[in-house]
């Protein structure tokens, strides 16, 4: 392995609340902004893709499920099996060795099939085109304008070798539909629909209408396939259903689409009209996850859940779904997995029970959606009363999975809740109730934090980059909303600390480009209606934003790296700068 492995298999669950403002989710819901990027695998040198083979020495690893080719080099460490599950007829595999440090890299111009890039959800591209010289001088590319209908809460994919063999991106909307653009000109490959996006949820809150597809798909590169997913209705929602469409022609896989509507977990039935699907898909081993919360305001009998689908044989499914009455998991930047299943982050109990059931919490659920209640796979502060009185969601960022060499442990889970708590959790054992290894308060307000963090590696340590919505700590006086990193430097304990923070005009969400996986470190964001990058070391500017702007990003959204290009979702178009 290379030496700074930082890898991406968490997902921070975000909720809203009671109080959040138009076309955001509320607590426990699942309803606001960008979704997830497509599935790379996460890769390292010579290796494969989560659930892939080694690579064999000097060769190029095969890929992963749903992941990309390990680059030539040296012998890759294998991908891990999927956790056994129920009906799943998935092995349970090793999860993979803490090694030196490395940030695991994506090949130069590799496809970006989930969100944030790898299923840990880091935000990390490896670009070995894009220097800060380069940076600094990022134009809009004028030729390329692609347009569709509806809102793109999404994250954009991409596939090098999409239909006719091209790159090409793709884009879902709150219409119901998802686009194929080329990758040079913006044309359209081709446009599908999964159905009616209903005018209205059914029931009495709520503010994303229509409310079709409003999370970010993912691909299985192997397969060939887009998993999307999103509520149907001619009214109002009826249904919920999971889809399987070609990236060569978005035609329907044989064999689904899956209707979550008649989910049960338990004596718990799914209640289409209550909930809501925003968090971003994830593809571990084969096996499809989508988590769901509630709408803005919080109304009707939702529940956090977790619908697991065979993708090979799409009616072997499996659910998970909260013990307590809201408790829902919508971050917009999705689960994360190590390889093992996927990590869920949990919300407020609506009914502010007293007794603990599931809210505020992480979970990490493998199989078809099984938990073992243990405190190897849950956490939750102590403080989680409060936490559901006060509307600090916990499940208002998606966790990332980090590995910090000389740390004891390596593996960390890295959650934010919405009041400012940063939590470092052992991967291996969760912990149980206050079980953290850290809790670290980067800002001090009950509404501070509602973001999908990125995480990257540098000579100094691991970074993790987030926004905060209010006045932060450690920020020298920065006023208003920043961009903050928080640096663990290399060695144990695990001692995290401000390295930097940058002002932002809005909550869109950053991500982090390196040239080799660990140097020329830039992290970009959206503010306002302009792109900016600022060193991944220090927080200094780099790129100002130029003449280029790009207007109707949501909240929470981040966008991608591709071949040396910047592109995210604006209002009914891509948006897309590169260097001259």
């Amino acid at each position: 392995m290379n030496k700074f492995l930082l890898f991406g298999l968490l997902g921070f669950s975000l909720t809203c609340s009671r109080s959040s403002q138009p076309g955001e989710a509320s607590d426990d819901a699942g309803g606001d902004n960008t979704g997830a990027a497509g599935t790379s695998g996460h890769v390292g040198t010579g290796g494969s893709g989560s659930g892939g083979a080694a690579g064999s020495a000097g060769t190029t690893g095969s890929a992963g499920t749903g992941g990309a080719a390990g680059s030539a080099g040296t012998t890759g460490t294998a991908g891990t099996g999927g956790a056994t599950g129920r009906d799943s007829g998935v092995a349970d595999g090793a999860r993979p060795a803490v090694d030196a440090p490395v940030v695991a890299p994506t090949p130069t111009g590799a496809s970006v099939v989930e969100r944030n890039n790898h299923p840990s959800r880091d935000g990390l591209f490896v670009q070995p085109t894009l220097t800060r010289a380069k940076a600094a001088k990022m134009v809009p590319d004028a030729a390329f304008n692609p347009v569709f209908q509806g809102v793109m809460w999404a994250s954009p994919l991409y596939l090098e070798n999409g239909p006719g063999n091209k790159g090409a991106f793709f884009v879902a909307t709150s219409q119901n539909r998802v686009y194929a653009f080329d990758e040079t000109t913006g044309a359209t490959a081709w446009m599908a629909t999964i159905g009616n996006p209903p005018p209205a949820n059914g029931v009495a809150c709520g503010n994303i209408h229509p409310l079709g597809i409003i999370s970010t798909p993912v691909i299985d590169a192997s397969a060939r396939t887009i998993y999307v997913a999103g509520a149907v209705g001619a009214q109002v929602i009826e249904r919920h259903e999971i889809h399987a469409l070609s990236v060569d022609d978005g035609k329907e896989r044989p064999g689904w689409p899956v209707d979550v509507s008649k989910m049960t977990a338990g004596n718990l039935r799914f209640d289409p009209p209550s909930q809501n699907q925003r968090s971003a898909l994830s593809l571990v081993n084969g096996i499809l996850y989508v988590a769901y919360g509630g709408h803005v305001g919080d109304c009707g009998p939702y529940h956090g859940w977790v619908i697991a689908v065979d993708t090979k044989t799409p009616t072997k499914t499996g659910a998970w779904a909260t013990g307590g009455a809201g408790e829902a998991i919508w971050a917009a930047g999705g689960m994360a997995s190590d390889g093992n299943g996927v990590f869920a982050i949990t919300g407020n109990n609506t009914a502010r029970a007293v007794t603990h059931a599931d809210s505020e919490e992480v979970v990490r659920l493998t199989g078809m959606a099984t938990l073992d209640r243990s405190d190897a796979n849950l956490y939750y502060p102590k403080s989680w009363l409060t936490m559901d009185q006060t509307d600090a969601d916990f499940g208002s960022n998606n966790p990332v999975y980090v590995e910090v060499p000389g740390a004891t442990p390596a593996g960390l889970v890295v959650a934010t809740a919405k009041d400012g708590h940063m939590y470092f959790l052992d991967s291996k054992k969760l912990g149980g109730a206050g079980g953290h290894l850290v809790d670290f308060q980067v800002a001090t307000t009950a509404m501070a934090i509602r973001t999908a963090p990125t995480a990257y590696a540098t000579p100094k340590g691991v970074h993790v980059a987030l926004t905060i919505d209010t006045k932060s700590t450690g920020c020298n006086g920065l006023a208003g909303s920043v961009v903050l990193s928080v640096l663990v430097a290399p060695g144990a304990p695990v001692k995290p600390s401000v390295a930097w923070c940058a002002p932002i005009t809005g909550q869109a969400s950053p991500i982090t480009t390196t040239t080799d996986g660990q140097n020329e470190s830039l992290v970009w964001y959206i503010s306002g209606n302009k792109l900016l990058a600022v060193d991944g070391d220090t927080g200094q500017p780099v790129f100002g934003g130029g003449t280029g702007t790009c207007a109707g990003v949501i909240r929470w959204a981040s966008p991608i790296a591709v071949k040396g290009r910047i592109i995210v979702g604006g209002a009914g178009r891509l948006c897309s700068w590169s260097s001259p």
